[in-house]
């Protein structure tokens, strides 16, 4: 008994000291991501805070190194998948751009602060509250007008603010772009299946042909397909969270509440969503712009094919247009490839806010 005890004791000893450890490397982490993160010129803005957007509290945060830049808003994919939490990432998008992250309705601390009382969850509610978000952003950051960027399903509530109110935006910049989600899904299972067979993936059809072909009824269920599609994806993609994991865990004030708000907003919005979300066609909410549209999409995006997102490019009717390739790029080379995103919006974006 003793040795048991013994051992149990110095088990025990072993997993606090690891603890500790990993407790301090992750507070020296932080320490360090801060210093990079510090915007020390007097014309730099770096704000983190809640606002009042659509009768409650959601975060927003700030960071520039030029106030006298082009602010670009930044809509995240999702629903509920915020990217506030990895101001790392866009770390070099600062010396250009005043950039801004909102944690949607239903996404990671404005989730935690309201929890499932965010009601209604509606895509109406949710365009209502962009459109407030920029024109909180034009009178805060004494702006004419700002640039949007959506990625995945920012990309619909990105086209929804841009139809209502499009005198608020320089530009509207889509990158993962839906177009008609139940046609997307339709594209996406068949040409899944298609690779499986290629492959003689055994596996894979199986789990497909268990699941069957869309509608899916509900966002678990559609996960599934996505979960057997990702392992076509490119690496960068395939290994995403795990890539991103440590840049959340090394984000000064981010804390495990956060963590656990985030999964947990995800979760809530996708299915809160769901159903509306699956009616979006793009082509019968913005057959037109008023602004330039821009769409940068990743040449083998699995989620959001760029062979349908070329097709609304050539549809959509606006005063100018650009479509780029991101060469070897998945649906998420926002987050990918930042710097060659970076490239993209200097070279062909930005010159629309800076000359006026």
């Amino acid at each position: 008994m003793r040795i048991v005890l013994r051992l149990l004791t110095g088990l025990l000893l072993v997993v606090a000291v690891l603890a500790a450890a990993a407790f301090g490397y992750r507070a020296w982490r932080q320490h360090e991501t801060a210093q990079d993160l510090a915007i020390v010129g007097p014309n730099g803005i770096d704000e983190a805070s809640y606002i009042a957007i659509g009768h409650i509290q959601q975060w927003i945060t700030i960071r520039g190194e030029d106030r006298a830049n082009p602010v670009i808003l930044i809509l995240h994919g999702g629903p509920g998948s915020a990217l506030s939490q990895l101001a790392p990432l866009f770390r070099g998008w600062e010396k250009d751009f005043t950039v801004v992250q909102w944690d949607q309705r239903g996404a990671g601390r404005t989730f935690g602060r309201n929890g499932a009382y965010e009601q209604p969850m509606t895509v109406d509610r949710l365009t209502r509250d962009g459109i407030e978000v920029a024109q909180y952003l034009l009178v805060h950051l004494h702006k004419k007008k700002i640039i949007l960027l959506g990625h995945s399903w920012g990309t619909e509530l990105g086209l929804a603010m841009v139809t209502r109110e499009p005198g608020l935006f320089y530009a509207y910049v889509g990158t993962g772009q839906v177009v008609a989600k139940e046609e997307k899904e339709e594209y996406l299972y068949a040409h899944l299946m298609r690779r499986l067979r290629d492959a003689h993936d055994a596996e894979g059809i199986a789990r497909l042909e268990a699941l069957g072909p869309p509608p899916y009824k509900s966002e678990a269920e559609q996960d599934i397909e996505r979960e057997v599609a990702r392992r076509f994806d490119p690496p960068a993609e395939r290994d995403l969270l795990l890539n991103l994991a440590p840049l959340v865990l090394a984000e000064p004030g981010y804390g495990f509440r956060d963590i656990r708000d985030y999964f947990e907003g995800r979760r809530f919005a996708g299915e809160a969503l769901y159903r509306e979300v699956l009616s979006f066609d793009a082509r019968r909410l913005a057959p037109s712009v008023d602004v330039p549209i821009f769409i940068f999409n990743g040449e083998l995006d699995s989620v959001t094919p760029t062979v349908l997102a070329r097709r609304y490019f050539d549809f959509v009717a606006a005063p100018q247009k650009t479509f780029v390739t991101l060469k070897a790029g998945g649906h998420s080379a926002l987050l990918t490839m930042p710097d060659v995103f970076l490239t993209e919006l200097k070279r062909r974006v930005r010159p629309l806010a800076v000359q006026t």
